[in-house]
């Protein structure tokens, strides 16, 4: 009876303290959106507080009921990085559908990375649309690296622990596996796994 008490207690403990980090974190994430040029709809829930970065002039645009979490205690799969979303460059643009759910996920973009409605990505997943430096030495400083647009359509789930490189594709109703690396452009209704992240199976039958 003493451990069945002392399991609730830590059970209703855990999920109490997820409530006090999302009142707090939804507080001062909306204030930092607000602050630095975001945009964002309403219903949003934060566990823990992500890295934001807006470059002036630049498009951060989020959908209605967006949940992100990034503290250690929001996601038992294992938080492994802070969440982290940075625009970075002038024209560059990240814009999130509805209903879309992220844990410790790193977005960023130099040039455009677009998510639909309904998206679920995997803990310690990354989405990038740049190489982040040149390929040569002597260019590494040169202005924005090489980069094309990401774009991932609505009601895809994006398993652990992937990576979604430039100018990748992802067709509406996919699903991508568990630690893929996508590198090309994945079609719609399908199961894409691996590394380089290849089709599977198709989800019609």
């Amino acid at each position: 009876m003493i451990k069945r008490l002392l399991q609730y207690f830590f059970h209703y403990r855990h999920y109490g303290s997820l409530i006090v980090i999302r009142l707090y974190s939804n507080v001062v994430v909306k204030m930092l959106l607000g602050l630095k040029g975001g945009a964002i709809g309403l219903g949003a829930k934060f566990f823990g507080v992500p890295y934001i970065y807006i470059y002036p002039g630049s498009v951060l645009r989020i959908g209605k009921n967006f949940e992100l979490r990034t503290h250690v205690k929001s996601n038992l799969i294992g938080i492994q990085q802070k969440s982290m979303i940075s625009v970075q460059s002038r024209d560059a643009e990240i814009i999130i559908g509805d209903n879309c759910g992220f844990s410790s996920i790193v977005l960023a973009a130099a040039h455009s990375i677009r998510i639909g409605n309904n998206v679920m990505i995997g803990a310690n997943s990354l989405v990038t649309d740049f190489d982040w430096h040149a390929m040569k030495s002597d260019e590494y400083y040169s202005g924005v690296p090489d980069g094309k647009p990401v774009s991932i359509g609505d009601n895809v789930f994006i398993g652990y622990s992937s990576t979604i490189l430039k100018g990748v594709k992802i067709g509406d109703n996919s699903i991508i596996g568990a630690n893929s690396v996508v590198t090309r452009s994945i079609p719609a209704n399908v199961v894409a796994a691996g590394n380089p992240c290849k089709v599977i199976r198709s989800l019609i039958d």
